[in-house]
């Protein structure tokens, strides 16, 4: 199976004390292990983390979360827009949508392996 790394968001990390603290934890929220690598993108105020993914989700536990997309106006927009919202995150789209902000944001409903 293969690999890849991408860059998440995660807020202002201050050191490299706080970012090997709190890097866990947020690629685990992605499904992903922190390499331990991390950057400050806007000084004072963002700052990534490098996870790491297998190719192909694994394992026998799923579990269903809704992950905002913006605002999504129909199922032909949803189709469009939520199967790559999804595969963003490492899960596959259910098929499920809805507006949560009316003409500001919308969600997707993705399933997640582990």
């Amino acid at each position: 199976m293969s690999k890849f790394k991408i860059n998440i968001i995660a807020g202002p990390l201050w050191s490299n004390d706080q970012a090997q603290k709190l890097g866990g934890r947020i690629a685990a929220a992605h499904l992903g292990k922190f390499t331990g690598q991390w950057s400050t993108i806007v000084e004072g105020e963002m700052s990534v983390i490098e996870v790491e993914y297998d190719t192909a989700p694994v394992g026998s536990t799923e579990y269903t979360m809704d992950v905002l997309a913006g605002p999504l106006w129909s199922i032909e927009d949803a189709k469009e827009v939520c199967p790559a919202i999804c595969a963003s995150y490492g899960g596959k789209w259910n098929g499920q949508w809805t507006t949560v902000v009316e003409g500001k944001m919308s969600v997707c409903g993705c399933v997640f392996t582990f």
